[in-house]
């Protein structure tokens, strides 16, 4: 059936010439009407495809049963195949056409479609040729243009009338009942038919092409209507656009004139806008040179502060200018001490804090006329200027890391910190900025080596120092890969037989060219550089499988320093499994010596991680007692075994260190540890101690640190000798 849609062209162009003067309308051209030729003359033809198909096949049917009913058989079953499946697939391609079109197909859409309706119609003009094959090829031929004709005329009639798709299966039938009606006479009548039947389908093409050829040329008036229409108001919109373009240059000569006119000042407002960004500009400006978290100057700023106080106005001049005696300062480099622990073990928002109040304290305790900055991270700056005596600058510098060591109130938490101090002197240290920061740092470098909180002066020998840490920090990583570290065990003896209960694994490093070097060298940069954790590993390791080839019925415990990065990582409690599974050492052979701050922290990973080591029955001790800081509640709650007096307060016995040590064997006798004392050398020591309750003694009068073959001899001797002090290995 028809569809709606479809409109004849001559309407549609009549639509287009008669817009309304505003509209936009484009000029129909002739590829756009071939682009639309195809799916229209498609739709047309597709509209029909359904009721031909239909028609032809009646025509087969009617056709098979006329040869049956004369000569008892059907015809060819290819014949029949190609006259059934011809028409119905030209149908479907036309319908495909119609909803999408090819472009490259647009401008031959007639020849398309005349194409389909050819190839519905080449089945019956075949017809002729194969069924009165005994007839004269004149005759035959005469009914092959006759049958084609017939369905092309209405083919086409079909494309430009939609309506008269109900005629178009009458049309089809005309060759087909022609045939039929031939299968019984003779040639004479056979051409009679077949002529009536050729000049049917003439009149049939010539009547469409009448109709065609006038709906083509009420289309092209339609068009050239249009066309001059178009014209028409493509000037008038190229008149109106001058105009808009004049008026626009009108408009913005008087927008220029208007600007230029001057505008009468307001001298409050403009004042008040002047002031304001003049104060945001010295906003913006003090911003650059300050530490946002302290207030204070940052590294930039004392920088630019610096190169004042020694008379340099930039860097060129800094490089190569001398300072005058007028122009003489220190520089005291602060390195915080602990602050590393209190951002690990409780927050960096309480490491924060802290940073605050240490700006706090420096700003109330800096003579008048110093400066004080920040660094970086935990470092910090502060500038004494006329000053020319290092006397003067080391009692500032103690005044300032006393006040730093005040406890710090955190909430419910107290973080207990303090600071080394690196001083250097201008001009005698150096004369710019960066000689004078350099000196400073390898003096605080070398402050904190001597232990926490300490003041150094810069020398040339410290130079030398960093320059030896530079080379170790430089050369560990290889001795860790070439195995040059090794494991020296010094015995811990009982204060009451003299027995040794426990043995102390120390690393040490020699190396190729430098010799033995200390671990109080290479261990700080073991921490600094990360290699810590592999070292602690492999010492672990090594210690276990050495302890568990000691002899003896009741062979020593094996005691093993561990870092405070190797415990907060949380990897502790997994590498201690794994050493005494590879070793077969029993846990409780085992001793985990902690640094003074780890047992404290009070933090979930750290007590997480001693929980499990206690319940593994592998046992706590508490290192360098007294030189940090300690809880009498955080004793109480951790599962430690064991405290070990650091050697410095050994070293003052007999003397005052006697009463450091008396108070904590009272604290640990109330907490049910054990007592261990460091660093013993003299009889008189070993005496004294035992005197003052201590349990273990460790030191050289008992044992220097040996290699573990050594180690193993020393035991043997001692199980052989009833001497109560021990060979000196």
């Amino acid at each position: 059936m028809p569809t709606p849609g479809l409109a004849p062209a001559p309407a549609t162009a009549q639509a287009k010439a008669t817009a309304p003067p505003g509209a936009t309308a484009a000029t129909p051209a002739p590829a756009g009407q071939a682009a639309a030729g195809l799916p229209r003359a498609a739709s047309g033809l597709a509209e029909g495809w359904p009721l031909q198909a239909g028609a032809n096949a009646l025509a087969v049917a009617l056709w098979a049963g006329a040869c049956v009913a004369q000569h008892g058989s059907l015809p060819s079953a290819w014949w029949l195949m190609l006259a059934l499946v011809m028409p119905a697939a030209c149908g479907l391609g036309a319908d495909l056409l119609a909803h999408k079109p090819p472009r490259s197909l647009a401008g031959a859409a007639p020849a398309v479609v005349v194409g389909l309706a050819l190839a519905a119609a080449l089945p019956w003009a075949l017809l002729p040729w194969l069924q009165f094959s005994a007839l004269p090829a004149s005759l035959r031929s005469l009914a092959v243009p006759a049958a084609t004709l017939s369905v092309l005329s209405c083919a086409s009639w079909l494309l430009r009338a939609p309506a008269a798709a109900m005629a178009f299966g009458l049309l089809a039938l005309a060759p087909m009942a022609l045939w039929l009606g031939l299968l019984g006479q003779g040639p004479e009548q056979f051409a009679g038919l077949a002529g009536g039947a050729a000049l049917l389908g003439l009149w049939v093409s010539a009547s469409t092409a009448t109709r065609m050829g006038q709906a083509d040329a009420s289309i092209t008036a339609a068009a050239l209507t249009a066309q001059r229409q178009a014209q028409q108001h493509a000037g008038q919109a190229e008149r109106l656009s001058a105009q808009l373009e004049e008026a626009r240059r009108a408009l913005d000569a008087i927008r220029k004139q208007a600007m230029a006119v001057p505008i009468p000042a307001q001298p409050d407002a403009l004042e008040r806008r002047s002031r304001e960004l003049e104060a945001r500009s010295s906003e913006l400006a003090q911003q650059a040179v300050t530490d946002p978290l302290t207030g204070l100057p940052n590294r930039k700023g004392i920088n630019e502060h610096l190169c004042e106080l020694l008379g340099l106005r930039d860097d060129v001049q800094a490089a190569t200018a001398t300072v005058s005696t007028e122009q003489a300062m220190a520089l005291l480099f602060l390195d915080l001490d602990h602050f590393k622990e209190v951002n690990d073990l409780m927050g960096h928002m309480a490491g924060d804090s802290v940073l605050r109040v240490v700006a706090d304290r420096l700003r109330e305790n800096m003579p008048r006329g110093a400066f004080a900055a920040r660094w970086g991270g935990d470092e910090f700056v502060v500038l004494l200027p006329g000053t020319r005596r290092a006397d003067h600058a080391v009692r500032v510098a103690e005044h300032l890391r006393a006040a730093l060591s005040v406890p710090v109130q955190l909430q419910e938490r107290v973080a207990r910190i303090g600071c080394s101090v690196g001083i250097a002197l201008a001009p005698l240290h150096g004369s710019t900025p960066e000689a004078l920061v350099i000196a400073a740092d390898h003096a605080v470098y070398a402050a904190k080596a001597e232990g926490s909180g300490r003041v150094r002066v810069f020398d040339a020998s410290l130079a030398e120092a960093a320059g030896r840490q530079n080379e170790i920090a430089q050369a560990l990583p290889e001795a860790v890969e070439l195995g040059q570290l090794a494991v020296a065990y010094q015995p811990i003896v009982s204060a009451d037989d003299g027995q040794a209960t426990h043995v102390e694994a120390l690393t040490r490093w020699k190396h190729p060219q430098w010799g033995a070097v200390s671990p109080g060298e290479f261990i700080p940069v073991a921490e600094s550089s990360g290699l810590i954790h592999a070292i602690g590993r492999w010492v672990l390791r090594q210690a276990c499988m050495d302890a568990a080839r000691w002899p003896g019925l009741n062979p020593p415990k094996v005691s093993v320093n561990v870092s405070a990065m190797q415990v907060t990582s949380g990897r502790l409690p997994a590498q201690v499994r794994e050493a005494l599974a590879a070793s077969h050492l029993p846990p409780s052979r085992l001793v985990i010596e902690l640094t003074e701050s780890l047992p404290m922290a009070g933090r979930e990973g750290v007590d997480a991680a001693l929980r499990e080591l206690h319940e593994m029955g592998v046992t706590l001790a508490l290192d360098d007692f007294g030189t940090g800081y300690s809880s009498m509640i955080s004793l109480k709650n951790q599962p430690l075994s064991l405290i070990k007096v650091d050697r410095s307060f050994c070293q003052d016995v007999p003397g005052e260190g006697e009463l450091l040590i008396k108070a904590t064997v009272e604290v640990a006798r109330c907490f049910g540890l054990g007592v261990v004392a460091e660093g013993v050398e003299t009889r008189a020591q070993h005496m004294r101690l035992i005197a003052l309750g201590v349990n273990y003694l460790q030191g050289y009068l008992f044992g220097r640190p040996m290699p573990n073959h050594e180690f193993i001899a020393w035991l043997a001797l001692r199980d052989n000798s009833e001497l109560t002090v021990a060979l000196r290995a």
